[in-house]
């Protein structure tokens, strides 16, 4: 049997965690499997302007991520600049194009757009043969995502679901699965918290938050005067954990700061809220721990999109402003109730066992289950 070939992009850390769930999917029913990060057959300077300048305009510049976003979101016959931004970025990837037309495969599963308009522009030119899944790692569509190509799109809402039918995309091609999370959330204990305790346990994941904004949250939260036992994740982000180690803080205010962590969902787990970005894999894995979600500086439009999507299913509130946060968790922490609708509207919506259905799906060409 070939391998199946799971293909991401490195921009943001969505995308890779996703192919990673599908691999640890793969390997547990020892199927072969091959992932790699399409940027990893270009040269430094394209493979740093694709994912190190995204990283950081992403957290800078919202202005530009989005008009980058709606220059890209268009028919792509309607546009020049959508048809050139392509044209540059298949002409940097020359080597992964000659891999896949060299080895074959038989199925590849991208978890980004970019190695699914490479894998879809060979296969309409004759150069791949085999077949192509894409998982679509948010809650909105966009249009890069959609190729007349794609053998089968796995897709985590309904706004998705609807975007795609309005553009012709067969439903048969479509299966709710979710997006693919690691299979330590779906083992996780499903047990209601107990939202009555005096304090109120807050987790916070700043990693890729500005570390002023971060900053303001934690002060915003430390004016509530309440008792709240808060744990800041900060990831990578060596600078920002620096800056909270010499902060000052409140009293009423319980600080526990982390960096990199290997257990988000056990903290997910334990946690009565969690404050976060919206990325689309993030917020699938808080689903699947069914946390309350505030949901803070959302990159547009991808992000704004699911933040969208989770509060109109009351899985979670956006926070534009740190005083929305202060606000937010101080009518959490006096009406504990609407903790708990959170919580059961976040496991309603929840997909813990995506990337195994994914697997299947691919492997057996079911239809999957719908939800």
């Amino acid at each position: 049997m070939r391998p199946v070939h799971i293909v991401y992009v490195s921009a943001g850390n969505g995308h890779r965690m996703a192919a990673r769930a599908l691999r640890e999917s793969f390997d547990h029913r020892a199927v072969p499997n091959v992932i790699m990060d399409i940027l990893d057959f270009s040269s430094d300077l394209f493979k740093w302007s694709y994912s190190d300048v995204y990283a950081f305009v992403s957290e800078h510049s919202h202005l530009a991520c989005r008009i980058m976003y709606e220059l890209t979101d268009k028919n792509r016959e309607a546009s020049v600049a959508l048809r050139l931004f392509e044209k540059i970025s298949t002409e940097n990837v020359k080597k992964f194009m000659r891999y896949i037309a060299e080895n074959e495969p038989k199925k590849c599963i991208c978890t980004h757009y970019f190695p699914l308009n490479v894998l879809s522009r060979m296969k309409e030119e004759g150069l791949y043969r085999g077949e192509i899944y894409t998982v679509i790692t948010d809650f909105g569509l966009r249009r890069m995502w959609v190729k007349d190509s794609v053998d089968k799109y796995f897709i985590s809402g309904d706004r998705v679901l609807s975007g795609l039918l309005e553009l012709g995309v067969p439903s048969e091609k479509i299966a709710m699965t979710g997006i693919p999370v690691s299979k330590k959330y779906s083992v996780l204990e499903k047990k209601g918290r107990n939202f009555q305790e005096k304090k109120l346990s807050v987790l916070f994941v700043a990693s890729s938050i500005p570390n002023a904004l971060a900053l303001e949250i934690l002060a915003s939260l430390s004016r509530t005067g309440l008792p709240l036992d808060v744990t800041v994740v900060t990831g990578r982000n060596r600078d920002l954990l620096a800056d909270l180690e010499n902060a000052v803080f409140g009293e009423t205010l319980s600080l526990r700061i982390l960096g990199f962590v290997n257990n988000l969902e056990v903290l997910m787990s334990e946690a009565s809220v969690l404050i976060t970005k919206p990325g689309g894999l993030t917020v699938s894995e808080a689903l699947c721990a069914a946390i309350p979600m505030v949901l803070v500086n959302p990159i547009p439009k991808q992000e704004t999109n699911n933040s969208a999507y989770l509060q109109e299913k009351g899985a979670g509130i956006l926070a534009s402003t740190a005083s929305d946060v202060e606000r937010l968790i101080s009518g959490f922490f006096r009406n504990r109730s609407i903790l708990v609708s959170m919580e059961q509207a976040a496991a309603a919506i929840a997909f813990p066992t995506a990337a195994d259905d994914v697997a299947e799906i691919v492997l057996e060409g079911k239809k999957g289950a719908k939800k």
